[in-house]
């Protein structure tokens, strides 16, 4: 089966006019519904002028609020940084809105250690109370009179209002051992980031599939993207962005990010001609059986983005293998 194509929202502001870029990217979101596209996946980013998407949340209920078919999800919602309690309600009334379309995907933050102490929250402690805050997440969504008294929060008896009238499905994005072990067997889903490696999403699944046999990953591997008719273009696009993503990533000295190169990172992205990256979506999803691509596009330009989602839908899709 072929993968899902999403459109994940970075919210770029290469004019740095926050209420422009906020705006623009809604537009966006509901052009990529009316391309048809499958999911639409909203990013959680912090304090940085060029991605301007701390409130996820609001961003989310306003794309559930123009969108009837496309599945709307978090990538990825930072629960250690968050009230659970509050992360548990905004989910469900996100599920509700969007009558069970919403997907929830969190991280651990571990790679936004500044961002954490503006939180009030150490560092170090980023991985675990993150799993924490998500265990009573799922508690709150799933039960009633929730008691829960763990190492960073507290709740006594505690029944959410609303809830959601069905199961949330939930994916992971991580690539520590432990936490792919814990999300097979939770049956959660994974995410990967634009920057993970193929290697290192091999291993990724090989240690799910160890731990939970007969589970699903359900994969959503962010990628960048551009395609147009000739590689030259399509290159001549995407280099640029790709090296300003880069530059910022390590301006703000978030962890990994010393080792990112462009020329690396548009190795790995979905860039080229139609016909190449058909073949590349292909190849990994017969390679690593990926559920879902969430499509970063490789320009801040709202009409090149726009050109890049109707490609990816009128020229990439429709070169895959038929179902």
């Amino acid at each position: 089966m072929n993968p899902r194509f999403g459109y994940l929202c970075l919210f770029d502001n290469p004019t740095l006019e926050d209420g422009r870029a906020l705006t623009r990217q809604l537009i966006l979101v509901r052009e990529a519904e009316r391309m048809r596209y499958d999911d639409i996946w909203v990013g959680e980013q912090h304090f940085d002028d060029r991605w301007p998407s701390g409130a996820a949340s609001v961003m989310l209920g306003y794309a559930a609020g123009v969108t009837m078919r496309a599945r709307v999800g978090s990538a990825a919602y930072l629960p250690a940084l968050r009230d659970p309690i509050q992360l548990a309600e905004d989910v469900a009334s996100i599920d509700l809105l969007t009558k069970g379309r919403f997907n929830f995907g969190v991280a651990s933050g571990v790679a936004f250690g500044a961002d954490a102490k503006c939180f009030g929250v150490e560092p170090a402690d980023l991985g675990e109370r993150g799993l924490e805050a998500l265990e009573l997440v799922q508690r709150l969504l799933k039960e009633t009179e929730v008691t829960h008294k763990g190492k960073f929060f507290a709740v006594d008896r505690l029944t959410l209002a609303p809830r959601p009238e069905q199961p949330v499905p939930t994916w992971i994005a991580t690539t520590t051992d432990s936490t792919i072990r814990l999300a097979a067997r939770k049956g959660y889903g994974l995410m990967a980031s634009a920057t993970c490696t193929e290697e290192r999403l091999r291993h990724m699944l090989s240690i799910y599939r160890e731990e939970a046999p007969e589970g699903d990953p359900r994969l959503v591997l962010a990628r960048f993207g551009f395609a147009t008719a000739g590689r030259d273009e399509a290159i001549s696009i995407a280099r640029p962005y790709l090296e300003a993503f880069c530059e910022q990533m390590k301006k703000r000295d978030h962890v990994g990010s010393g080792e990112l190169d462009p020329e690396a990172l548009l190795s790995m992205s979905l860039v080229g001609d139609y016909k190449e990256v058909a073949a590349h979506v292909n190849r990994l999803n017969e390679e690593l059986g990926v559920h879902g691509v969430a499509i970063i596009p490789t320009s801040a330009q709202f009409d090149t983005v726009k050109r890049c989602l109707a490609a990816f839908v009128d020229e990439i899709r429709l070169r895959l293998p038929v179902d």
